[in-house]
């Protein structure tokens, strides 16, 4: 499975291989290299630049005991021309001093035998300015190999830009999302105790802090497809009590492997995950909310939403232009059409320059009423005739 970390040497040192971000393999055994040595364990070779070329090839020979190419021809297939038990690639960095995440070399071509291998190539990217990525994962290379005791060679050619990586051949048994959830509910349930002893501890008063935490909310909800849990999972590493859907988790990461969790973005691989019992157990007693509120004593409580108020508006109704002061609608009058009252009628097409044009005019109406008014002297200088 993804949990084991397959060990290797180089250049006499042990090194740790982090497991490839794909769907989980099984290692099984590794292929024979060259005649008459064992394949009890992984073989690994590094890859260092022999001159100053800008490519390089590094060739490799090895041949699969009887064993092997068994286990091979009698695995079942996961789709046409591809089989579960697999002979896989895998390249990373030559480092020692950490685990190592699976890193293809520039310019990167593998040839097994006589046909070059299919490698995964780059995602496209819709940000401007951020170059595209490519997905490192294990390359299968069964479907060009000898399964026989023949002699099989890899040439695997790479761009020579100061950087030295390791190769690997490995024998490994792909399983499908159903496995991996089947397995999962098999030895990966975490028991209700020990979740409800994890939220004690998120919610244990800190007497460093100001703020005292009095519950947290948990939904029930799967933040993937928004659908109601079936099987709550979450990442041991997570710092949240939030969980995901195992089976969607599973199926997602089949078709695209990135194994990042959706509530923190962080990395969540398959060793990693655990099925929360206690919001399992929840999940079967409260079916009638989609959120519920972890308390400071390890219980719980459901948080239903409150439904939404229909009913008639008892206020008046306001109708614009109605002489009634109160906004009330007037009593209706006979002499309408149909012995219905007129409605009043508002123009609102009229602008507002228009309106202060009419309060102008009204204005100087109200001026004509209150009488003449009476003529201003104006001065002027002497030798000019008034106009007054």
């Amino acid at each position: 499975m993804a949990a084991e970390l397959v060990e290797a040497k180089v250049r006499g040192k042990r090194r740790r291989r982090r497991p490839a971000r794909g769907i989980p393999r099984a290692p099984l055994a590794g292929p024979r290299r060259g005649r008459g040595r064992g394949g009890a364990a992984p073989r690994t070779a590094e890859r260092v630049p022999q001159n100053n070329e800008k490519l390089q090839e590094s060739p490799c020979i090895f041949a699969l005991t009887p064993r092997q190419v068994e286990l091979i021809r009698n695995s079942r297939e996961l789709q046409p021309g591809v089989k579960s038990v697999q002979v896989v690639l895998r390249i990373c960095y030559t480092d020692t001093s950490s685990p190592q995440e699976d890193q293809y070399p520039p310019n990167i071509a593998v040839k097994v035998n006589h046909s070059y291998c299919s490698v995964p190539g780059y995602y496209p990217s819709n940000k401007p300015g951020v170059e595209p990525k490519r997905p490192c994962r294990p390359i299968n290379l069964t479907h060009l190999m000898y399964l026989s005791a023949a002699t099989n060679r890899i040439t695997v050619t790479w761009g020579n830009y100061g950087k030295s990586y390791s190769v690997g051949l490995y024998l490994v048994r792909q399983m499908t999302s159903a496995e991996l959830l089947q397995r999962l509910k098999t030895i990966g349930i975490k028991h209700p105790e020990l979740c409800k002893a994890l939220v004690k501890e998120k919610l244990r008063l800190d007497p460093d802090s100001e703020i005292a935490t009095t519950g947290v909310r948990v939904s029930l909800i799967c933040p993937l497809v928004k659908m109601r849990l079936s099987v709550p999972c979450r990442a041991e590493t997570c710092a949240h009590l939030q969980c995901f859907d195992a089976v969607f988790y599973l199926q997602m990461n089949e078709k695209k492997p990135t194994w990042m969790c959706p509530v923190c973005d962080k990395p969540a691989p398959y060793d990693q995950l655990i099925i929360d019992g206690l919001l399992s157990k929840i999940l079967t007693e409260c079916e009638d909310a989609d959120e519920i509120e972890y308390l400071v004593d390890g219980s719980w409580c459901p948080i239903r939403a409150e439904k939404e108020r229909s009913c008639s508006p008892q206020c008046p109704i306001l109708v614009l232009g109605s002489s009634d002061v109160n906004g009330l609608l007037p009593p209706p009058a006979g002499n309408g059409e149909n012995g219905k009252a007129p409605a009043d009628v508002v123009d609102l097409t009229l602008d507002s320059s228009s309106s202060e044009e009419e309060e102008e005019e009204d204005e100087e109406e109200d001026d004509d009423d209150e009488g003449p008014q009476p003529k201003r002297r104006c001065s002027y200088e002497k030798g000019l005739v008034s106009a007054c």
